[in-house]
């Protein structure tokens, strides 16, 4: 098995927490307001109760509906997100003992969700749990049932992998490369390689295949997996949460 170091999804459960939290407070101070203005209208003539009940009210309880449905939908694509990186993360700490896995590790330069350091080289995964069928747009970007996504998931990835390559170089004092690898364990990908860019895009299912059984990786020592997975933890020590 693979030493595993990081707990898988835990940024992503925690946004989700927050939004929760967002929107109890939203509730609250909702609450406050009401009874504040519904204080101010049991002093005031009965002209300012009647507008106090047909204006403000409806107005009110339509804004805090829209509100409150947008911080749910965020709620649940982060829960959904964290369910993905779960199914991602048990497939990855089956590799072999000589394979680093580090879960959820938030650098300066953001979130990544995991990383991989073996004998065939390093991966830095992103796990999108999408349903449907994943496709590219033809210009190294990405298409989901037909339609584009929301964010250049592809350029966004490889700006992160390039903005930590030249930390990571000088921690470990190697230059390794790394490659971009984006993860569906909830959808169909029929994105070919050399369509995305200098990303690779899969199901959960074959990473084992696509980085365990890669006979043209980089073929690293022992002495360079743990100086590339301690440039990484390195990294990820400068996050408070992050527990090794």
């Amino acid at each position: 098995m693979a030493r595993v170091l990081g707990e898988s999804g835990r940024y992503v459960s925690e946004q989700s927490t927050q939004k929760l939290l967002r929107m109890v407070l939203l509730v609250y101070v909702f609450g406050c307001v009401i009874s504040a203005f519904s204080g101010y209208a049991l002093g005031a003539k009965q002209l300012y109760i009647s507008i106090f009940v047909i204006v403000f009210i409806p107005i009110a309880f339509i804004y805090m509906k829209k509100k409150f449905i947008a911080l749910e939908k965020e709620r649940l694509n982060y829960r959904k997100g964290a369910i993905g990186e779960a199914l991602v993360g048990l497939t990855l700490e089956t590799f072999p003992d000589e394979y680093r896995v580090i879960h959820d590790l938030t650098t300066p330069y953001g979130n990544i969700d995991h990383v991989v350091v073996g004998p065939s080289g390093v991966y830095v995964i992103d796990t999108k749990n999408w349903r449907g069928v994943v496709t590219s747009d033809g210009n190294s970007g990405l298409m989901v049932n037909g339609k584009p996504t929301d964010k250049p998931e592809t350029k966004n990835l490889t700006r992160m992998i390039m903005s930590i390559k030249d930390k990571v170089k000088v921690l470990c004092d190697m230059d390794p490369y790394v490659q971009g690898v984006l993860a569906f364990p909830s959808a169909h990908v029929d994105a070919k390689w050399g369509t995305t860019g200098a990303v690779h895009c899969m199901t959960d299912e074959k990473l084992y295949d696509y980085i365990v059984e890669n006979k043209r990786g980089q073929n690293l020592s022992k002495a360079q997996i743990d100086s590339v997975s301690h440039a990484f933890l390195a990294l990820a020590r400068m996050d408070k949460g992050f527990e090794t």
